[in-house]
């Protein structure tokens, strides 16, 4: 297919039932049992890729190298979170995207996601660089 294949105002949406594992509580005790501004940017950041994903030629993958949260309201537990992201810029490998989530009774955040299309093995082999001895 390719990195030309993704075009400008292409959507994609992924969806999460609010569980105990994306509770805020789960990272800041104290704080409410609701879906946490970490969860809805993991939420962003694996629809956006997901979706870029099937674009790729064989040996590429994507990194996300920003992402802006506005989480603007809470969502219980059961509750189903969507998110829409929308390609909105390319330039060369860089992609940009604005995004919005709703969870069924009103929208709950909005933002922008960055992503690179980067070569697999140079990535991994300067992952592999930093490690002690530089395997």
């Amino acid at each position: 297919m390719g990195i030309e294949a993704m075009q400008v105002g292409a959507v994609a949406h992924g969806s999460v039932r609010c569980a105990p594992e994306h509770f805020a509580s789960r990272i800041v005790a104290g704080t409410p049992d609701v879906f946490s501004a970490p969860a809805l940017g993991a939420l962003v950041e694996k629809t956006a890729a997901e979706w870029m994903a099937q674009h790729l030629d064989e040996g590429q993958m994507t990194v996300g190298a920003q992402i802006v949260i506005n989480h603007t309201a809470a969502t219980p537990e059961g509750m189903e979170v969507t998110a829409e992201v929308q390609l909105v810029a390319v330039d060369g490998r860089r992609f940009d995207f604005a995004w919005t989530a709703h969870d069924g009774a009103e929208q709950v955040g909005h933002g922008t996601h960055q992503r690179f299309v980067v070569d697999r093995a140079r990535f991994e082999g300067r992952l592999a660089a930093k490690l002690p001895g530089g395997r």
